[in-house]
């Protein structure tokens, strides 16, 4: 029989594979994901519940990796599947496959996901598992023939058939919307494989591949390094994707000019790493921005401006004509103003820039806060950190949004190419 590979929610697989022959999943996990999970086998033959034979299920407890469906979706995404993808590949499965995608829509697969109680699935081990081919010919495809004005008898053929190779992300996509997988944990079944000697440890738990990870350039080492702190509190289950530019020996992009300077030397290079450059939001960050939008940026190459916040409309700045409300968004935001800050804290005026028109500000004693963020090593719920979950945000919307329409270009291209080969 060979060695099995299984990636399931609860009991419903959504990809299988046989001892080499597997896609890898290991960008879904991280290093401290392993852990003992279920293992599914057939036993003796039995008598089922309708008098119909039925197979014992022998369960064993056996390393494999594990992480919650909600953040397994997260990763997802910076692989760039995220919904509109999962549109897309269906749109394409309904072509190549000939059923009429406003019959059955993309709509009415996912209304029909919500609906199942994953939770209560009992496999039958006798045929090879809960797969998702079997799962939506017996589960879902019988909804479909009672729709009113719904597919026609040939047509289900056709539809199961696509939704067989429908890709495992997109399965997860929809999952997570049904309420009884919704608090399930992904599980990726490799113990059998591993032991058959098919693959080793590392082929399961390693980095992501560095064509998926994202290189984030800075102003200054303060502000990679408080980003880097951000993810590692509060997105710790993405905190793997992003690198940041060595700093062991000295920061080499100090400055807003040296980092656009940088930008002009990746694009004459042809960087392929996907890079992230982000300038502070303050009056020298955001001209620089500007600027650097207007290069002929590639594909894996995007700048953001750190975001303009509604508490900065009206903080509490210090210049010649005493302490006044001002509104520092694009005039002196720099990383440190989106930390948990006190309420006297306040932007102090230092240079009017004739160069960009508008006047420069630093916050009063940053370096105090930057320490305080960066010593601290737990979420803490005596800290504020709204602002600079804020920051983050951008950011993985910004690699989001770059892996995503390569992504949604791979499908249509691998589709396209099998109807022009028929």
């Amino acid at each position: 029989m060979g060695s099995m590979i299984s990636l399931a929610v609860g009991r419903l697989e959504v990809d299988w594979g046989k001892n080499n022959g597997f896609v890898d999943h290991s960008a879904l996990f991280q290093s401290d994901d392993t852990a003992q999970i279920p293992y599914y086998y057939a036993g003796q033959e039995i008598e089922g519940a309708d008098g119909a034979p039925d197979w014992e299920v022998i369960t064993e407890l056996k390393e494999g990796l594990s992480k919650p469906l909600a953040q397994v979706i997260e990763r997802i995404n910076l692989l760039g599947h995220t919904h509109s993808v999962c549109d897309a590949e269906f749109a394409a499965l309904a072509e190549f496959n000939g059923f009429d995608a406003t019959t059955f829509s993309f709509s009415d697969l996912r209304e029909a996901l919500a609906s199942i109680d994953v939770s209560s699935l009992s496999p039958n081990y006798g045929e090879g598992s809960e797969d998702f081919g079997k799962f939506f010919r017996r589960q879902i495809l019988p909804r479909l023939g009672l729709k009113a004005s719904g597919p026609d008898p040939m047509e289900l053929g056709c539809i199961a058939e696509g939704m067989e190779n429908l890709s495992a992300y997109t399965i997860l996509h929809l999952l997570a919307e049904n309420p009884t997988a919704r608090g399930l944990n992904v599980q990726w079944a490799f113990n059998d494989v591993e032991d058959g000697g098919w693959a080793k440890r590392s082929d399961f738990v390693k980095p992501v591949d560095q064509s998926s990870r994202f290189l984030i350039v800075t102003e200054g080492s303060s502000d990679a390094a408080i980003i880097g702190n951000g993810f590692r509190l509060l997105r710790p289950h993405i905190a793997d994707f992003f690198d940041f530019v060595d700093m062991e020996e000295g920061y080499p992009f100090t400055g807003t000019g040296n980092v656009f300077r940088f930008v002009q030397g990746l694009i004459s290079i042809r960087v392929l790493n996907n890079v992230i450059v982000v300038y502070d939001n303050d009056a020298e960050g955001a001209a620089n921005f500007e600027r650097t939008r207007q290069l002929n940026l590639p594909a894996n190459l995007a700048v953001i401006k750190l975001p303009e916040l509604a508490c900065f409309k009206a903080f509490t700045t210090v210049g010649p004509n005493g302490r006044h409300l001002a509104n520092i968004n694009s005039r002196a935001a720099a990383i440190e103003c989106y930390l948990d800050l006190p309420a006297d804290a306040a932007v102090r005026w230092s240079s009017y820039n004739a160069k960009i028109g508008a006047y420069q500000g630093e916050l009063v004693g940053k370096e105090k806060y930057a320490r305080a963020f960066l010593d601290l090593r737990a979420r803490s719920t005596a800290y504020r950190f709204d602002n600079i979950a804020s920051v983050l945000d951008v950011i993985v919307r910004t690699a989001t949004n770059m892996r995503e329409k390569l992504m949604a270009e791979t499908f249509a291209d691998l589709y396209s190419g099998r109807l022009e080969s028929l």
